[in-house]
């Protein structure tokens, strides 16, 4: 008897459920989808996409966060729960009236907490598994490939996680509901419709003062973070934008309503027309009764929004033009003097100080180096040939050197001297760019690293050299130098810097990693040689021979022919755990590291899914949190209005204008908080894109476009259910009047 009575409660309160069910619906949906995420690489072929630790970093990563979700979730269930025992708490006072025990009332209750969750649970699997396919596709398009064996694929670990989750949330919900009737007395649950909130408004002047200190308080948040950009979390510029953002935005909902009814008092055209008296009130009412939680919806929507935008931005960042960064097969690098970091090794900065430092703390690098005439491939070669031979198809080399005579500063004030904004040139994020020594490389080295690539070799007129840069942060300073064309001092001799700028990248790197090198004749560097110069940093280029073998097959031949010249039992640098598999020794000279492109743009991949997903993931719930309290807040405030909109329908208003008053408060409830949500978005998002995607030629222009598109989904669809829920609960409660 009581399982049918359950099964017709919750048949007849279907709209009462709606919130709470498509909450359930969405939650399941979103854990299993992104918990599924490790079970998707038997899609892929491993080998070419990526590596099968880019998964399981993801899932772990993901995992993590799970654990947060599933904390708000649990919270929002419960919450919404709230909601529906409170709007039935007549209901269950008939039950007792008509000889039913509390137990049996509470077991009622039980039997639809657990029809509902089993119903959601099974529907949000559903929809998880389909959804978890749809991420399969766009996990591939993450990582630029296609899926060569598609199958459908099912998680029982992501199955598992979310069955015990959910189940777990759901046996709080009934122990929580099961409570709460119980200790309900008869006479409350009886008179539960007649309680109502009181339409209380603050002092409107203090209401004003406190508004316009909401404003300042916003503006110098804003200010202070303007100003001082990106700063680490701990600066107290950071603190004090955050801390004020927080308290003007709780100032600002405290004092709204306040100052709305004193504003509109005075509006008399617009406050006694139709409804509009009726309207603001329940606002009014609703906003002073409800200011921490849209305080703390409003932080949450900011959070979102902001993770959503910058989130999918910083995949840019860090992995956006991979493909051109890594131009070559692989990059062999030899630090020479300089240690990775300057961990091992360091200078008096002086160039012409270098070799004599190199020779008293490491001789056999280089005797090594010299004895080679610090020819990285002929070394290589000679102590594999054999699997060199089979490995490599074209290799070119590339020498920089430190210009001792003249550093960075000559160029810099040159540039500063054509006028150029000095903003624009951006010398603040460029660091001690003026005490470097100019990077200079000789022609014939930098047009063997371009024939690889397939560019045009460069000329150089008499007395001239080039400048090449493909890092986007630089190129205005670049440019600008360029523009003032400067002479550069190179051994004792004056050149004249010549156009057009050279986009080159002179090795395998995470990012576009070419910054204001000088090109410069030979004979300038064989000068650098005869002053006793040794080479800054040395980079061997190569391009895999067309051999059959896999990029992770000839990677591993590579590794194999620097582990021939220099066995890790040499010792060199710590490599760290990323490198405890690597054959080789860390070394000066010849090899310090190596750089694959296979390896870099499967890290690149990986970082993108990473970031992509967390983003979405974080994005996602939290919108879906703030929309939901949001939803189950204002239809609260619905039902315990009905008696007002009984009163008003006998009045002689019609369901027309109540329906538009309600959809009004609707609006005002969903946008407000949202809209200064936006504005502090905004805000950080304008300071992330001048500091960091600015710099790099990265635009925030598309990811704030899904950001809005996903927030018009998901917070327009719950604030759409919540009129229809609202109107519905207004509908009933005028046939019953």
């Amino acid at each position: 008897m009581y399982l049918k009575l359950a099964l017709r409660n919750i048949r007849r309160s279907v709209r009462d459920y709606a919130v709470y069910f498509i909450t359930l619906l969405f939650g399941v949906a979103v854990f299993y989808a992104f918990n599924s995420i490790g079970s998707q690489q038997i899609l892929f072929d491993m080998e070419t996409s990526a590596s099968r630790s880019v998964f399981d970093s993801t899932t772990y990563i993901l995992g993590m966060f799970s654990v947060v979700v599933a904390c708000v979730l649990g919270f929002l269930i419960l919450y919404a729960n709230q909601f529906l025992i409170r709007r039935r708490k007549r209901e269950f006072g008939t039950y007792l009236v008509l000889g039913m025990t509390p137990g049996h009332v509470s077991r009622i209750v039980l039997y639809e907490t657990v029809l509902v969750g089993l119903l959601s649970l099974a529907v949000g699997l559903i929809c998880g598994v389909l959804l978890s396919q749809g991420l399969s596709f766009f996990t591939a398009a993450l990582f630029g490939t296609t899926m060569t064996n598609y199958q459908f694929v099912f998680s029982p670990d992501a199955f598992l996680v979310t069955l015990a989750c959910f189940a777990a949330i759901y046996v709080v919900v009934a122990a929580f509901n099961t409570i709460t009737v119980s200790r309900c007395k008869l006479i409350d649950l009886i008179r539960a419709g007649e309680k109502n909130e009181r339409a209380g408004v603050r002092n409107p002047w203090v209401c004003l003062v406190g508004f316009v200190a909401a404003i300042a308080i916003l503006a110098y948040a804003y200010e202070q973070l303007i100003e001082n950009g990106l700063v680490m979390l701990d600066q107290p510029e950071f603190l004090r934008a955050t801390i004020g953002m927080l308290v003007g935005s709780l100032l600002f909902f405290l004092s709204l309503a306040g100052f709305a009814i004193a504003v509109l008092t005075r509006m008399r055209g617009v406050y006694l027309r139709k409804l509009n008296l009726f309207t603001i009130r329940q606002i009014a009412s609703k906003v002073n009764t409800a200011f921490l939680s849209l305080w703390a919806v409003c932080v949450l929507l900011f959070f979102s929004i902001t993770v959503f935008s910058s989130g999918m931005g910083l995949v840019e960042v860090f992995v956006g033009g991979a493909e051109r960064a890594n131009p070559y097969s692989a990059s062999l690098d030899a630090a020479v003097w300089y240690g990775p970091g300057g961990s091992e090794a360091s200078s008096s900065g002086d160039p012409l100080e270098r070799r004599a430092e190199m020779e008293a703390e490491a001789p056999d690098r280089l005797a090594q180096a010299e004895s080679y005439n610090w020819d990285m491939a002929a070394a290589l070669e000679e102590a594999s040939p054999e699997l060199w031979a089979e490995t490599v198809g074209a290799w070119a080399q590339v020498s920089t050197y430190a210009a001792p005579d003249m550093t960075y500063d000559p160029l810099v004030a040159a540039a500063e001297a054509t006028g150029a904004d000095p903003e624009a040139l951006r010398l603040d994020d460029l660091g001690s760019v003026r005490t470097t020594h100019l990077t200079v490389v000789s022609l014939s080295d930098f047009n063997g690293a371009r024939a690889l690539q397939g560019q045009e070799p460069v000329t150089l007129e008499a007395g001239t050299c080039a400048l090449a840069n493909n890092m986007e942060i630089v190129e205005p300073l670049a440019r600008a130098v360029l523009d003032a064309a400067p002479t550069v001092t190179i051994a004792g001799k004056e050149y004249a810097l010549a156009g057009p700028l050279y986009d080159t990248q002179l090795e395998d790197n995470a990012m576009a990693a070419t910054a204001m090198i000088i090109v410069v004749p030979d004979e300038a560097v064989e000068a650098l040689k005869a002053a006793g110069c040794i080479p800054d940093l040395q980079y061997l280029n190569v391009m895999y021979a067309d051999n059959g073998k896999t990029a992770g097959e000839n990677d591993a031949a590579l590794a194999d022919i620097v582990a021939a010249l220099q066995p890790r039992d040499m010792g060199g640098f710590e490599k760290g755990t990323s490198g405890a598999d690597d054959p080789y020794a860390s070394l000066l000279w010849p090899v310090t590291r190596i750089l694959t492109a296979n390896e870099m743009l499967t890290q690149s991949a990986g970082l993108r899914l990473m970031i992509t997903y967390l983003a979405l993931y974080i994005g996602f719930i939290f919108l879906v949190s703030t929309a939901a309290i949001l939803a189950i807040q204002q239809l609260s405030q619905t039902s315990d209005s009905a008696p007002r909109y009984r009163t008003l329908w006998k009045l002689g208003c019609d369901r027309a204008m109540i329906n538009r008053s309600l959809l009004f408060q609707v609006l005002v409830y969903f946008l407000v908080p949202l809209g200064l949500a936006v504005c502090h978005s905004a805000c950080a998002i304008g300071v992330l894109s001048d500091s960091m995607l600015d710099a790099i030629g990265v635009s925030s222009a598309g990811p704030i476009t899904m950001a809005a598109a996903l927030t018009l989904v998901i917070y327009g669809g719950y604030m759409l259910v919540t009129y229809l829920a609202a109107r519905g609960i207004v509908k009933s409660s005028l046939q019953q009047g």
